[in-house]
């Protein structure tokens, strides 16, 4: 029988609410931090470091081909893992310092490089936090629906689950944001121009 990722080790178990929330609420985390890239990267690369939106653009649909790419390479990557923590567990626990780092990095754009060279910085911090960092979280963490447990209603139900914290996080980022982005701010009138 193959090991599943509950306590139980049962396929086809009811999950109890603390093993649904505690799989949903791994989503609050993740997507906060892509909430935030989401809705306010492109607002950082334009007001504050001063970069074409249109190059940004560029960029940025240039660099979704390589993430679609990478989310097939990653997939293959966790059904090839054997760790004690399981195929999908251990790729967050590997991943989750880098996501953030590579996070940090995605919003410091040095101020005094040439032009071209900021965009080249932009490309390939966007690309180490999306194709890289950001895949090697979201497709295990999307797996690990199928290895906790193979009853299509529970499998549903973790789905419903992680939804409903995603659109939390998302909820959390855009409201509590923009109140710390005008207390840690001077200029407060450009933050959505």
């Amino acid at each position: 029988m193959q090991g599943l990722a509950t306590k139980h080790n049962d396929p086809n178990a009811r999950l109890g609410w603390g093993e649904r929330l505690g799989y949903g609420s791994g989503m609050l985390g993740v997507n906060a931090v892509n909430a935030v890239i989401g809705s306010f990267l492109t607002i950082y690369f334009t007001n504050t470091a001063l970069l074409d939106a249109g190059i940004i653009a560029t960029i940025i649909a240039v660099s979704k081909v390589f993430d679609g790419i990478s989310d097939l390479i990653m997939g293959n990557i966790v059904d090839r893992t054997k760790s004690k923590f399981g195929k999908a567990r251990v790729w967050l626990m590997r991943m989750c310092i880098p996501f953030a780092i590579t996070t940090v990095l995605l919003f410091t754009v040095p101020s005094n490089w040439p032009e071209m060279a900021k965009y080249v910085y932009v490309f390939i911090f966007y690309n180490l936090v999306n194709t890289v960092c950001f895949t090697s979280m979201a497709v295990p963490y999307y797996s690990m629906i199928s290895l906790m447990t193979k009853n299509a209603y529970e499998r549903g139900m973790l789905g419903n689950v992680q939804q409903i914290f995603q659109t939390l996080a998302n909820v959390i980022i855009n409201s509590v944001f923009v109140v710390m982005l005008t207390a840690f701010t001077d200029n407060t009138e450009n933050i959505y121009t």
